[in-house]
Parts: structure tokens; sequence; C-alpha cells
């Protein structure tokens, strides 16, 4: 997520605490904003990927939000989320 982006910042906290909660252990990975690639309009924005193409996202920092997206997720590869800067 973006360094400069406060509910970036809790999210990269909170998806680990939460996917640790719901004993989760789906690789998470966070990287910044890449126009072409992501799309995203908001920030935070977390992405569900497998072999790269995105299936699920959801967007903010809600907790149960999150518990949601990691329970959709667990049964895949790996999770992305990402920030962008200006």
């Amino acid at each position: 997520g973006a360094d400069w982006c406060r509910p970036c910042k809790h999210l990269k906290k909170e998806l680990p605490k939460v996917a640790t909660e719901l004993t989760c252990d789906i690789p998470i990975y966070f990287e910044e904003y890449q126009e072409k690639k992501h799309f995203v309009d908001k920030l935070p924005t977390t992405c569900m990927t497998i072999d790269g193409l995105e299936k699920v996202r959801f967007q903010g920092t809600d907790a149960a939000n999150i518990k949601s997206f990691i329970r959709t997720a667990m049964a895949f590869d790996n999770i992305e989320a990402y920030g962008f800067e200006a």
C-alpha cells in the first residue's frame, strides 16, 4: 500500500491479523498501484488474484469486509493489496 495513506497502513497491519485469526495460510502480498495493471479508484483496495487475474476486490478497511474477503479467498492461491501515489 501507499506509504502516505493511513487507511493503507491500517489494512497492511489488519489483513495478516485477520488471516491468522481465521487460520488462513494464503500468501498475502502488498504492492504499489500500477495504473495499467490495477485500475484502482479508491484507497485502499484489496484484490484476490488467481494466476495473475483478479477474481475479487474490496475497498476500505471495514473489519467485517476484511473477514468476508479472507473467507472468500481461503480456497485460492494469493491476495494482493495495493495503493497508489498521485
